[in-house]
């Protein structure tokens, strides 16, 4: 596939894409994909993975450089089903998304649960990175979509380090149910699937005193469908399998996102309301009775953002190739820029006035865009990634909530984790803004 082995971020980001549609026939049907991945196969994946980001890799000169471009860092949910809700959504609002790479490094684990051991072990996780590799292709060819590793993954004490930090400033039990729910309950939804056929008969008989077996055979052919036609859940039941790996990934902890941000000039996204919370807790003000920016980010509260919704990943980045929403982008642009450098304080509030009216200008411009795109989707027609959606992608309504505290967001502790273990003194000591996107679902 390649005639040297490739160094550059770019090229082993292609290289994976290229290697695992050769390891997986990706060509064929996804049926057919699935049916194929053997567990040869996996430990193929693996083995390619390991010698992409071996133990010494570089990190501080793989990872990219700061640029003048828009580049957000997602700290969401990483699953293959969210990348259609909230990777593709915020596409045509930014220059660059930077994701923390979805799959496992065989380096960081033992024997008993290595990916290139016992591949048997990793066939669920597998098949929905595949898959999630696959949707993101488009996007990563056209450099519109960079994924990067955790700096942690080739540095164990830094990881140690951030994550230490991260448990004493959140405390243990800084999750709720609420917010375990935000984040796993479809992912536990899927896995009551892959149940043993006798145990779903069993729950169903105790949540429905009387239920006839006609019924309770339903439920179980019913189940059978799911896993058939569901392109991330395997054939099987889990009686059926060695014990799985599994994961649900949200990037990385706040204390190692803030430090790739201030090392790639990046800003973080989200769209998980606990990791908002988070990230405005560590924003500063230089003083807590005047927030300079505030005119601005109130701006953008009261309106109503459009974004693609369940769409088909071909035709998103079309849409960003044929330049739609350029201008939105430009003036995110020039806002970034902005907060970004060195201001005086004095002049900020009226500099958020009149990004308060141009917000307004380009907003007007904005919607005289989104009506093209909707009249290109329904051209498309395109049905949404079969089994995920079963249903017509489109365009969804939202919040496209900007924090931009006056001494940006920091972490004690993190500019000196970047001396000590990337080795730069140059580097941007706060990162100035953060985003987040809040949909109410209603389509327009």
């Amino acid at each position: 596939m390649w005639a040297q082995a490739p160094t550059t971020l770019y090229e082993k980001n292609l290289a994976l894409i290229a290697a695992t549609k050769e390891i997986f026939h990706l060509e064929k049907p996804w049926d057919q994909v699935k049916a194929g991945m053997s567990d040869a196969r996996i430990r193929a994946f693996y083995e390619f993975i390991a010698d992409l980001w071996p133990p010494n890799t570089p990190i501080r000169e793989t990872l990219p450089a700061p640029e003048s471009n828009l580049r957000a860092l997602y700290l969401g949910q990483n699953q293959p089903e969210m990348m259609l809700d909230n990777v593709f959504r915020f596409s045509l609002y930014t220059d660059q998304i930077v994701l923390i790479n979805p799959f496992e490094n065989p380096h960081l684990f033992r024997e008993e649960h290595n990916p290139v051991v016992h591949p048997e072990q990793w066939r669920i996780q597998t098949l929905r990175v595949v898959h999630q590799l696959g949707m993101l292709t488009p996007w990563v060819a056209a450099g519109i979509v960079v994924m990067i590793p955790d700096p942690g993954d080739f540095n164990r004490r830094l990881l140690i380090e951030t994550a230490n930090m991260a448990l004493a400033r959140l405390g243990p039990d800084f999750l709720s149910d609420e917010d375990i729910d935000e984040v796993g309950y479809a992912e536990m939804l899927k896995h009551f699937y892959l149940t043993p056929p006798e145990y779903l008969a069993e729950k169903a008989r105790k949540a429905i005193p009387g239920i006839s077996d006609e019924v309770v055979k339903k439920i179980l052919d019913y189940a059978a469908h799911v896993r058939k036609n569901d392109p991330l859940l395997v054939d099987d039941t889990l009686d059926k399998m060695p014990g799985q790996m599994t994961a649900t990934k949200i990037g990385t902890n706040l204390e190692m996102g803030l430090l790739i941000c201030q090392n790639i000039g990046a800003f973080p996204y989200t769209n998980l309301r606990f990791r908002w919370k988070e990230i405005l807790s560590v924003g500063k003000e230089l003083d807590p009775k005047s927030q300079v920016w505030s005119p601005l980010t109130n701006a953008f509260q009261k309106l109503d953002f459009k974004f693609l919704n369940k769409v088909d990943s071909s035709f998103a980045v079309e849409m960003r190739n044929e330049g739609r929403l350029e201008g939105f982008r430009a003036y995110l642009r020039k806002v970034w820029t902005t907060v970004g450098g060195d201001i005086d304080l004095a002049k900020a509030e009226t500099l958020a006035l009149d990004f308060k009216d141009e917000l307004a200008s380009e907003y007007d411009k904005a919607k005289a865009d989104w009506d093209s795109i909707d009249r290109e989707l329904m051209k498309w027609a395109v049905p949404a990634i079969a089994g995920i959606v079963g249903s017509f992608g489109g365009i969804a309504t939202g919040q496209l909530g900007i924090a931009l505290p006056s001494a940006g967001f920091a972490i004690n502790g993190v500019n000196e984790l970047i001396q000590a273990h990337m080795k730069r003194k140059e580097f941007r000591k706060k990162t100035p803004m953060s985003v987040m996107i809040d949909l109410d679902e209603k389509r327009s």
